[in-house]
């Protein structure tokens, strides 16, 4: 399989994206390779399904973390996709760009200054509503589904008006305390990923091939150059040699575990793990960064989703609307409304991330696998997490039999500062579920009650029940040398002239919200930057 110019690894949200740019731009033959199965799936397609694939062995990773020191020694569940779309497929839909000031460690250079980064998202949406009838080919829909929003967000909105939080329907970017809307990439009820809005309209391009279903299993790597990738595709281990160089796009837990089984790392590590050393990168899988929430359960007397999601009854009623026009709980994501404020924070910009979701649902564990089963009783969630966690953790590898498995160690809670912004989050929490508006729709608490909780009983409550928001990210950081970070400014991996790496494993910090947005504009950055150097470079 020597005909291809390019191959891409991973048709996750950033895959699709790079896929498609340089179908569109450019001549080249491209492989794109992806380790899970087709996104044709009913339950990815209709919104609320996500919970379906939360534990699905078929299109989801299933990791697990290394037992967590300061979350009372848990180990914590990561759910990856593993299927066209990737973690895009499987997630929540939430549309979130960030706040500017999460980008003012990217500015690199002037491709990624906050005008260009700002620019890269008006270019990469469309924004839609439910009286919008077409949606444009490579685009992502950012939909403003507020008119179907359950009503008791109300009581959410008018409690943060009492706080002085800005009211911004759909959330923007600004630094100041805003509460609103989350947008989400559905469109006509249906889920719209990267791979529906850019790898589709492209999928019978005769320049492009498909693998799925194909694990890569290693690089190989002559003279600072990718020369083969050995692949398993159909039971069969295959060889293939791209002619000019190989993208890899398989997230922040894939990436670097892919690039350390091939012998890009920290020579120590990789000598520890007996694994030949074919490029000393000594950040390869350091810099790993993510959101730890909570979700504060509420009984309220009000009727919430609870009754539509929780009984049969509900269900059906559900099911059918849904069916019959594609409206109702199955056609939203449960995260409804929410915000960003600065409470007590150390740095000048917003400490906490908001979620005001309109039903509550257990989490128990049975064999390592979540069920997710929404409450019988009517209930709403006060949910937080911090916006921008200064605790770094790492991607490594264990061993596993004669091969290797991700070994990933997040490090929650390592630095102060987040202990400090939980604090933070507790004294708002106190004040924000005592006010008015949030206190008298509240029958009582479900597992704790904030208000009359201690720090400590708040604090060892959180390192008991806290879980990732699954915004896994930084482990090939971009940065100007090999000494801080993975890869350059133009993607290229330090020290190596063919292999690039476009996916949130090259973001400099976490984003504050949900990171599938910034991860999808980095892609359409970064595709343009590569087919620029590859213009150039390959005339």
């Amino acid at each position: 399989m020597d005909n291809f110019d390019l191959v891409i690894v991973g048709a996750g949200s950033a895959g699709c994206i790079i896929t498609s740019n340089l179908i569109n731009n450019t001549n080249y033959k491209v492989l794109l390779i992806e380790a899970g199965p087709s996104d044709n799936s009913p339950v990815i397609h209709t919104p609320l399904g996500y919970g379906m694939t939360f534990y699905h062995k078929k299109m989801n990773w299933n990791f697990y973390s290394k037992n967590q020191q300061n979350l009372n020694n848990r180990e914590i569940y990561y759910p990856r996709g593993k299927v066209i779309g990737g973690s895009g497929s499987i997630n929540a839909m939430i549309y979130a760009r960030g706040l500017s000031s999460d980008y003012e460690n990217w500015n690199l250079n002037s491709n990624w200054s906050w005008d260009n980064i700002q620019a890269t998202f008006n270019e990469l949406e469309q924004s839609v509503s439910e009286e919008s009838n077409e949606l444009a080919i490579n685009r992502i829909p950012v939909n403003d589904v507020s008119k179907q929003h359950h009503p008791i967000l109300d009581n959410f909105f008018k409690a943060s008006k009492d706080f002085n939080f800005n009211f911004n329907k759909q959330l923007n970017s600004s630094s100041e305390d805003q509460v609103g809307h989350y947008n989400v990439n559905i469109y006509k009820g249906l889920r719209n990923s990267s791979a529906k809005s850019f790898l589709k309209p492209i999928q019978n391009n005769p320049n492009l091939t498909i693998l799925k279903n194909t694990e890569v299993l290693k690089l190989n790597f002559k003279d600072n150059k990718i020369s083969s990738l050995e692949i398993k595709h159909k039971s069969k281990i295959l060889k293939i040699k791209p002619k000019i160089g190989t993208i890899l796009s398989s997230g922040s837990i894939m990436t670097p575990y892919l690039l350390l089984k091939s012998g890009i790392g920290n020579a120590n590590d990789l000598k520890q793990l007996s694994i030949p050393v074919s490029f000393h990168s000594p950040h390869v899988g350091k810099n790993f960064q993510d959101h730890l929430g909570l979700d504060y359960l509420y009984k309220t007397h009000l009727p919430t989703l609870n009754r539509d999601l929780g009984t049969w009854p509900g269900r059906i009623q559900s099911f059918l609307r849904y069916v019959y026009n594609r409206k109702g709980p199955l056609s939203l994501s449960l995260n409804q409304g929410g915000g960003y404020i600065n409470w007590k924070s150390l740095d000048p910009y917003p400490n906490i991330q908001l979620y005001f979701n309109p039903l509550t649902y257990s989490v128990t564990f049975k064999d390592k696998r979540p069920l997710l089963n929404t409450d019988k009783f009517n209930g709403f969630i006060i949910g937080f997490n911090s916006c921008r966690p200064k605790s770094l953790g790492e991607i490594n590898l264990k061993v596993s039999g004669d091969d290797y498995l991700p070994s990933i160690d997040p490090k929650y809670l390592s630095d102060e500062k987040d202990i400090h912004d939980l604090y933070s989050i507790f004294n708002f929490i106190r004040k924000f579920a005592a006010n008015k508006n949030i206190n008298d729709i509240i029958k009582s608490p479900v597992n704790i009650d904030p208000i009359n909780s201690s720090d400590f009983e708040l604090l060892d409550h959180f390192k008991s029940n806290a879980t990732s928001i699954y915004h896994p990210c930084g482990t090939c950081r971009m940065s100007k040398g090999v000494e801080t970070g993975v890869v350059s400014e133009k993607l290229k991996v330090h020290g190596l002239d063919n292999l690039w790496i476009v996916d949130a494993s090259i973001m400099p910090n976490i984003t504050s919200g949900n990171i599938n947005a910034p991860v999808m504009m980095l892609s359409h950055l970064s595709s343009k930057i590569i087919i620029e150097e590859l213009k150039y470079k390959y005339k």
